[in-house]
């Protein structure tokens, strides 16, 4: 009979329920062990879901925070079904402007990518990827650490610029694959 690590049973409960990346300190306090102790069984954790091959993973990231996550790949093959929807492929290139280019006045963005950049703004807002604070009659876009989270980059700006120019290009790409292949579908209808 295998025996249940209660702890590790726990830890993993945790980043299921949260939805969101937890701390360190907040995992540590749920179990009652020291951060050490924790880290280690989130390790292990890991290893066990790397060990499985499944759709899941455990995820460190910066700031001593961890996430129980989809594996990205697999995202294009349930798109579909995630509350809220993808976003589309021009959505997702504002995104990477303002990423690249923040912080960047509304008014900047709008004149270098069009007015249409203003339905993107509002979604990015919504989904909470970019903050926006009033300057003068426009506003400074931002991205959120929410936004660093999803995609897996760090939160310090200048990290995450570096970060973003090497993993953009390949979400680009596959973003723009499966729009290509939906557009397919459709058209053959």
């Amino acid at each position: 009979m295998v025996e249940v690590n209660e702890d590790l049973v726990k830890l993993e409960a945790a980043l299921y329920v949260a939805g969101r990346p937890v701390t360190l300190e907040e995992l540590s306090n749920i179990i009652d062990k020291a951060e050490s102790t924790t880290r280690k069984l989130l390790e292990n954790l890991g290893f066990e879901y790397r060990q499985r091959e499944g759709a899941l993973e455990v995820v460190e990231l910066p700031r001593e925070r961890y996430v129980l996550q989809l594996k990205p790949e697999l995202t294009p093959g349930v798109a579909k079904l995630i509350p809220g929807g993808l976003l589309s492929f021009a959505t997702l290139q504002t995104l990477v402007y303002i990423a690249l280019k923040q912080p960047i006045l509304q008014s900047e963005l709008v004149a270098e990518r069009g007015t249409h950049c203003y339905d993107h703004i509002k979604e990015l807002i919504e989904k909470k990827f970019v903050d926006a604070v009033p300057e003068g009659r426009s506003r400074i876009l931002t991205t959120t650490d929410l936004f660093a989270d999803y995609f897996g980059l760090d939160p310090d700006r200048v990290r995450l610029k570096a970060q973003l120019k090497f993993k953009m290009k390949r979400i680009l790409s596959e973003q723009q694959e499966l729009e290509d292949q939906a557009a397919a579908e459709e058209f053959l209808r």
